[in-house]
């Protein structure tokens, strides 16, 4: 009886010791995942391949179309004037963000605001891609439908995009910056491949009247179209995993340059081969130029080239903005993790998806909403918000005086 007590009270405490040395080992886990996860450290050429996956993407959808709308047959002139006007204000930005250096905008908002600055800002971002990933979740999926799934459901084309965004968003940003730089270099092959094809389908008429629809509609009317750059907020989320505040600033001109590059050659190449204003009538400007590529009865079908690279850069750019908007919730309401939101978080992209009645009125929605309003996130805010935190600091006496440096 007594050896029989002796042994279950061993049994216990033994189980009590092993329950306690589990707890010890998840919290430690824990710890170790955070410690990781804050470690995680990013040069300029996985970065800057993330920003051209994400402002570039829109090449493949409705922007060549929207660009003919705005600027008629001066459409790749406006991009020329959009790029200048970008790096202009990222110039203004990064000057101010060197006295801030690691800290990204969220940071920036709870150093101005406190727990309610960090919040509103937490929030606008958050609405601001929560806004975009629906809208671009349908187009893409609705191009997929036209031209290959055209008797599939919108809603199952819509989960074949959703399962890699939620896939990729559960392994992290390392992953998907690390791919992004791969994937990069394809599509640019692809994009070049695309431009030799269709060389022989060039006129240059089409590029008359030059200056399209007026310049004021490029030089003053067009300014709010500077949205078109918006993807470089992502990078006022990255101080965090960047090395240096000298490639936070290079990384931003680098994305910026190239970006614009990529769009003007695309805007350039639409405008030479289907003249204005046909060219404000296609849904899907580029596949439609990769299908005119005729190269021989050995060479036929050159689009479905344009079709996998196409997908491919969509699930990227899809599983850039799942994240971030997961990253940026966690950080505005200090949660210790992310993962848990990813599911929550899909779903609501799914159902805002589903609400436009047509693919036209997601293009309309995006020319008149977003493309009109962005630049006030991407670009105003961070400046009027970083001009505050700087009067803060020189109040404090952190920012030095001119006439004492």
């Amino acid at each position: 009886m007594y050896r029989n007590k002796e042994n279950s009270l061993k049994f216990q405490g033994n189980g009590q010791r092993e329950k306690k040395r589990s707890v010890k080992g998840i919290k430690y886990i824990r710890k170790w995942r955070i410690i990781v996860e804050s470690k995680i450290v990013f040069g300029k050429v996985e970065t800057t391949s993330l920003l051209i996956i994400v402002m570039t993407t829109q090449l493949f959808i409705s922007f060549p179309r929207f660009v003919a709308e705005k600027a008629g047959t001066a459409g790749w002139i406006l991009i020329v004037y959009l790029t200048v006007l970008s790096l202009f204000l990222f110039t203004i930005i990064s000057k101010m963000y060197k006295n801030f250096q690691g800290k990204d905008i969220i940071d920036i908002g709870e150093y101005v605001g406190g727990n309610i600055g960090r919040i509103l800002i937490g929030l606008i971002i958050i609405i601001d891609y929560m806004f975009i990933a629906p809208g671009v979740l349908r187009e893409f999926s609705d191009s997929l439908k036209i031209i290959t799934l055209d008797k599939t459901p919108i809603g199952f084309v819509m989960l074949f995009f959703l399962i890699g965004m939620i896939t990729a968003a559960f392994y992290g940003i390392e992953p998907i910056t690390r791919f992004s730089a791969i994937i990069v270099p394809i599509v640019a092959a692809a994009f070049i491949l695309i431009i030799i094809g269709i060389i022989p389908n060039f006129n240059l008429t089409n590029l008359f009247p030059l200056m399209g629809s007026g310049v004021n509609n490029i030089f003053i009317k067009g300014i709010p179209n500077v949205s078109i750059f918006s993807g470089i907020s992502i990078l006022f989320i990255l101080p965090p995993f960047l090395n240096s505040y000298d490639c936070f600033r290079k990384t931003g001109f680098y994305s910026i340059l190239l970006s614009g590059f990529f769009l003007t050659v695309g805007a350039l190449i639409y405008t030479l081969s289907i003249p204005y204003p046909a060219s404000t009538e296609f849904t899907m400007p580029m596949y439609t130029l990769a299908r005119t590529i005729d190269w021989g009865r050995f060479f036929t079908r050159i689009e479905s080239i344009f079709v996998f690279v196409w997908a491919a850069s969509a699930f990227i750019y899809l599983s850039i903005l799942l994240f971030f908007i997961v990253y940026v919730f966690k950080k505005t309401f200090r949660l210790e993790y992310y993962t848990p939101l990813i599911l929550p978080v899909s779903v609501l992209v799914f159902a805002f998806a589903l609400i436009p009645e047509s693919m036209m009125r997601v293009f309309q929605l995006e020319s008149q909403i977003f493309r009109a309003y962005a630049w006030i996130v991407t670009f105003g805010m961070p400046i009027i918000l970083l001009m505050a935190a700087l009067l803060i600091k020189k109040k404090k006496g952190a920012v030095p005086n001119e006439k004492n440096s």
